[in-house]
């Protein structure tokens, strides 16, 4: 599965950066979230329950964060899974200042198995832009604290 978009701050390029690789807030922001915890440097464990159409079910994965080049881009890796199935993926975050704004950008791929693939890509799709939405609107009410 593919993934990609853009999502633009009313915020400065430095305060995003900081907001986006700040544990704490990242931990108020994942959907579903159930357990956060930082396990070693850039690397991150989640527990979360997630529904895509009429399956739902809990889940753990590891995050890890790389290749960063503050603050204009890093790369994201998950990898983690549940009774409902697995996930395996990696993208790139790339944040522009646009005057006072700030643009960032995904781009990423992810291979799902398991039941929860068997929902078909797009509503897999649907469901992971959702919860990126999602993410990204927490995070608006977040940056500067």
């Amino acid at each position: 599965m593919h993934l990609e978009g853009n999502h633009t701050f009313d915020a400065p390029l430095q305060a995003v950066w900081e907001t986006l690789l700040n544990p704490d807030i990242i931990a108020q922001c994942i959907p579903g979230k159930e357990k956060f915890e930082q396990i070693g440097p850039d690397l991150y464990e989640v527990a979360m329950r997630v529904k895509v159409g009429p399956i739902s079910g809990s889940g753990t994965a590891q995050i890890r964060l790389s290749d960063q080049e503050p603050p204009y881009r890093y790369r994201m890796s998950v990898d983690g899974g549940g009774a409902i199935g697995h996930i395996r993926g990696s993208g790139v975050m790339t944040l522009t200042a646009d005057g006072n704004r700030t643009v960032v950008a995904y781009s990423g791929d992810a291979d799902v198995t398991g039941k929860v693939a068997s929902v078909g890509q797009r509503l897999l799709g649907v469901t992971a832009r959702l919860m990126i939405g999602q993410f990204f609107k927490c995070m608006e009410g977040k940056i500067g604290r």
